[in-house]
């Protein structure tokens, strides 16, 4: 069989687009209806005694319940909402800051090797650094106001960001710029219709990435100098072992990422629709 005659027999055997769009989403639902299904069984399988199980692992519906009270009442003097809106603007804030920032510098650090060997040590010197260490010093120089707990998430998602717009750059086939080249394209076009376009899908899997460390790093910045917030909620349940309002910050968190992840799915789909069709 030719290797044409085995191309057309493989795509023959692809199902359909919107028969695949379909069956994932039928085998997502499926993998969170198996992991509620799991919760359900190990707080109903009595391996904890009843007046134990409440504040070690509530039920789904209790959980539910509470979430459906915190709506209602608030905690804390605050509404959820408030909690969820105070954390998402502290996220949001400084992600688009890395966003502005991080993305052009990594662009320039992959083009560029004089600014590679300026921006790079530093960069990679400060990346291993663990952020929630470095908590009490931005307090010490910022106050303890927002200020800080914006600094501690951009210095973790800012080296991520720049970096892994930097090796996208530099991924780039060098045949796709001499190709440009030999058409007579000029720096700003070879810019705009090559390294850019062809950058995309490796900047958007960094932010991708990036988004889940960055509600990680929500948590540590609401640790310390601060009434409000999702986290500070969940952490401060925790001091009294409500392990209910835990487990309702915590999924709130948990869907908080993973709506920022759909999101940013949808838009590569649409930005860089054309990745992986070479």
């Amino acid at each position: 069989m030719s290797e044409v005659d085995s191309a057309q027999t493989l795509t023959e055997d692809l199902p359909p687009a919107r028969g695949t769009a379909r069956r994932d989403r039928w085998l997502g639902l499926a993998s969170f209806a198996a992991m509620l299904a799991f919760w359900f069984a190990i707080t109903g399988s009595g391996l904890w005694p009843p007046l134990v199980q409440p504040a070690f692992l509530p039920s789904p519906v209790t959980v539910a319940k509470t979430f459906m009270r915190l709506a209602a009442t608030g905690y804390q003097g605050h509404t959820l909402l408030h909690h969820f809106l105070i954390s998402l603007m502290r996220f949001g804030v400084a992600f688009i800051i890395c966003v502005v920032i991080g993305v052009p510098v990594g662009l320039l650090m992959g083009m560029h090797s004089g600014v590679r060997a300026v921006l790079d040590p530093p960069i990679e010197t400060t990346r291993p650094i663990p952020k929630l260490a470095l908590l009490p010093l931005f307090i010490i120089w910022f106050g303890i106001g927002e200020l800080s707990k914006t600094i501690v998430i951009i210095a973790a998602l800012f080296p991520l960001i720049s970096i892994s717009a930097m090796q996208a750059v530099r991924a780039v086939s060098v045949r796709r710029i001499q190709a440009a080249q030999s058409l007579g394209a000029g720096r700003s076009t070879i810019f705009r219709r090559v390294l850019l376009p062809a950058s995309l899908p490796g900047i958007f899997t960094g932010l991708r990435v990036s988004v889940g460390i960055g509600v990680t790093m929500l948590v540590g910045a609401e640790m310390v100098a601060t009434s409000d917030g999702i986290a500070w909620m969940a952490l401060t349940a925790a001091d009294f072992i409500q392990t209910d309002i835990v487990l309702v910050g915590v999924l709130i968190m948990a869907a908080l990422g993973y709506g920022l992840d759909q999101i940013f799915r949808t838009l590569e789909g649409r930005v860089v629709h054309w990745a992986g069709r070479d």
